[in-house]
C-alpha cells in the first residue's frame, strides 16, 4: 500500500496526480486564495497599522505599548506553523485547517473586547498568530506541493493571489470604515469573515480531493518511501540554517517597516488615507509578486529570484530615507516595493523547501522555515515602535532595514544548485 499512496502522491504535470482532475486542481487552487485573502495575514496583520494610531490613543499607550499585539501574533504564528506542518504529516491538512479557521475567529472576537491590559493583549495576540498559523501560507500552501510538481510554482503564486487582495482591500476598507466603526467592532466583524468565509475556501479545496487519506495517517506510509530529508537530516546541513536566518532577516525588515508605514506616512504629514493606501500597495505588491514570482520560479533559478526581490525590497528603504518620503507617489512607490519584496517569502519558502530538502518531511519542513520568517516579522514591527519611542524617528531602523535586505540578497545565493533528483522528490 505504501507503494501505491508513493505513485498516486508524485504528480509529473500541471495538474495534480493522477487521482485528481485539471478542474479538481483548479479549485483546489482557488480555495487556497480564497482561504489566503480571509487569513491571518490579511485579515489581522495587514490592519494592525492602521489602527495603531487610534488603539494607542484608546488605552493612553505609546506606539511600542500597542506593537506588542502584532509582535505576540507574531511569535505566536512562528510557533504554530512548526506544529501545523506537524499535525498535517500525521492527522491530514483537512482537519488541521478547520481547526485552525474556527479558533483563530474565537481569538480575534476575544480582541474586540479587549480591556485596559498589556497581558491580555499579548496573550490575545499570541493566540490569534498560533491558531491563525494555519490560515496562512503555512496552511493552505502546504497542500500544492503533494498536488503539483512541475508547475508548482504558478500553482503556489495564483494561490498566494489571495494573500496579495486581501492585504491589498483590508487596511483601504479599515480605515474607510473607521468612519462608522471603531477597531473594536472591526476586529469583531473580521472574526465573523474569518469563520465563514474560511469554510468556504476549506470546502473548495477539500470537496476537490476524493482520495482524502492521501492528506492523513496514510501520508506517514508514502513520507517513508519518497525521497528527501527528514527535519533532522535538513538540520545538519547548512542550506536549512541559512534558508531559515535570512527569511528571518528579511522579514523582519521588511514587515517591521509595513507595519509602520502609516504611522510613517502620518508623520510626514502626508495624513491618514495615504497611509492606508500605502498599506494597501503592499498587498498589491505582494499580489503582483506571488503571480510573478511563482511563474518565474518553475523557469529561473530560485536563490536568483529571490536575490533580485530583496533588491527591490532595498529599494523601497531608499526611498524612505531620502528627501522622496515627502512625496506622497514616492511613498506609495515604496510601499509597492516592500510588498513585491515581502511577497516573494510566500513563494520561496514551499518552493525552496520542496526542491531542496524533497517531500518526505515537506509538512514539518515547510513549517519550521515559515516559522523563521514568522519570528522575523513579530520582532520587526516591536523593533521599530521602540525605535521610534526612543529616537522618535524611523531614519535608523529604516537604514539597518537596507542594511538587511543588502545582505539578504548576497547570503541567499550561497544556497548553490538544487541537489539531485534522487536526493529531492522529482
Amino acid at each position: 500500500m505504501s507503494s501505491q499512496l508513493s505513485t498516486k502522491m508524485m504528480p509529473s504535470s500541471l495538474e495534480a496526480s493522477s487521482p485528481l482532475s485539471k478542474s479538481a486542481s483548479t479549485w483546489i487552487v482557488c480555495g487556497a486564495a480564497i482561504g489566503l485573502m480571509f487569513g491571518f495575514g490579511p485579515m489581522f496583520f495587514s490592519v494592525a497599522g492602521v489602527f495603531l494610531k487610534s488603539m494607542a490613543a484608546t488605552f493612553g499607550w505609546g506606539r511600542s505599548d500597542v506593537a506588542v499585539l502584532p509582535m505576540f501574533s507574531m511569535i505566536g504564528t512562528a510557533l504554530g506553523a512548526p506544529v501545523v506542518g506537524y499535525l498535517a504529516d500525521r492527522l491530514g491538512w483537512s482537519k488541521v485547517l478547520a481547526g485552525a479557521i474556527v479558533l483563530m475567529a474565537i481569538s480575534m472576537g476575544a480582541l474586540a473586547v479587549a480591556p485596559t491590559s498589556h497581558l491580555y493583549f499579548a496573550i490575545v495576540g499570541l493566540l490569534i498568530g498560533f491558531f491563525g498559523a494555519g490560515t496562512t501560507a503555512a496552511g493552505y500552501l502546504g497542500v500544492l506541493p503533494r498536488v503539483f510538481d512541475k508547475r508548482l510554482g504558478m500553482a503556489l503564486g495564483f494561490a498566494m493571489i489571495g494573500t496579495g487582495v486581501g492585504g491589498f482591500l483590508a487596511p483601504i476598507a479599515a480605515n474607510r470604515l473607521g468612519a462608522m466603526m471603531d477597531w473594536r467592532h472591526w476586529y469583531g466583524a473580521s472574526a465573523l469573515a474569518v469563520l465563514v468565509l474560511g469554510g468556504v475556501a476549506h470546502r473548495l479545496m477539500f470537496r476537490n480531493l476524493p482520495a482524502q487519506q492521501y492528506f492523513a495517517a496514510d501520508v506517514q506510509a508514502a513520507a517513508s518511501v519518497e525521497a528527501g530529508l527528514t527535519l533532522g537530516e535538513a538540520m545538519r546541513g547548512y542550506r536549512f540554517w541559512l534558508l531559515a536566518t535570512v527569511m528571518f532577516v528579511i522579514s523582519g525588515a521588511i514587515l517591521g517597516g509595513f507595519v509602520h508605514i502609516a504611522p510613517f506616512a502620518s508623520d510626514r504629514g502626508l495624513g491618514s488615507a495615504v497611509g492606508a493606501e500605502a498599506a494597501g500597495l503592499v498587498g498589491a505588491g505582494l499580489a503582483i509578486a506571488r503571480v510573478g514570482l511563482g511563474v518565474v520560479l518553475d523557469r529561473v533559478f530560485a536563490p536568483l529570484v529571490a536575490c533580485g526581490a530583496f533588491l527591490v525590497g532595498a529599494l523601497g528603504f531608499v526611498i524612505f530615507l531620502t528627501g522622496a518620503s515627502h512625496v506622497p507617489s514616492m511613498v506609495l512607490l515604496a510601499a509597492l516595493f516592500l510588498g513585491i519584496s515581502t511577497g516573494s517569502e510566500g513563494d520561496l519558502i514551499p518552493f525552496m523547501a520542496r526542491r531542496y530538502f524533497g517531500k518526505r518531511s515537506f509538512g514539518t519542513l515547510y513549517g519550521c522555515l515559515f516559522g523563521a520568517a514568522t519570528l522575523g516579522g513579530a520582532a520587526g514591527p516591536f523593533v521599530y515602535g521602540l525605535a521610534f519611542d526612543r529616537l522618535h524617528s524611523y531614519t535608523l531602523v529604516h537604514e539597518l532595514s537596507l542594511v538587511a535586505c543588502l545582505l539578504g540578497a548576497v547570503a541567499i545565493l550561497l544556497m548553490g544548485r538544487y541537489p539531485a533528483e534522487k536526493v529531492r522528490n522529482a
